[in-house]
């Protein structure tokens, strides 16, 4: 490789580092206003404003940073390995259509039938192949989960149409 195409593959990162920087901003930004409406404190506590406003804080901090760092002198170009391979672009792929029905079916299956089916189709595309771990996990993580917020923590969890 020759320094012009080093130099060319910086200027191409510190571009996309910057633009990134900006989307995060004008991110934060919006998560702000939007927060400012909501009440941030209740007399029970921290009110619906209270998180919001301070992840739009820190996001807004970081992506400030990141946009000063994309503008100082230096930098290194991406490894030619940066991207995935087709492994990788599977289970990035398996994760978002696993978000995806989650958010779906949530409503409809209510919490314990929709994690259960989120662990069963996860763990198996991300690799794991031991049945007995499968099952275990995605037992805890939806069975498991639903006890420990519905009766200790008193936190409701969505039931569902089938009352699951």
């Amino acid at each position: 490789m020759t320094a012009g195409d080093a130099s060319g593959r910086i200027a191409a990162v510190k571009r996309a580092h910057r633009i990134a920087g900006v989307a995060f901003l004008l991110l934060a930004a919006w998560t702000m206003w939007e927060s400012l409406g909501l009440k941030f404190y209740t007399p029970l506590g921290p009110g619906p404003g209270f998180f919001p406003f301070w992840v739009a804080l820190a996001l807004g901090t970081l992506a400030g940073c990141m946009i000063w760092q994309a503008g100082r002198a230096g930098g290194e170009a991406l490894p030619a390995d940066f991207f995935p391979d087709r492994d990788g672009r599977r289970r990035a792929a398996a994760i978002v259509i696993a978000l995806a029905g989650a958010i779906a079916l949530m409503e409809a299956l209510g919490f314990r039938l929709t994690m259960l089916a989120f662990f069963l189709f996860l763990l198996p595309a991300l690799g794991e192949r031991r049945p007995l771990v499968i099952l275990a996990i995605a037992l805890a993580g939806s069975v498991g989960a639903y006890h420990l917020f519905d009766s200790v923590l008193q936190v409701p969890l969505p039931a569902g149409r089938v009352g699951a």
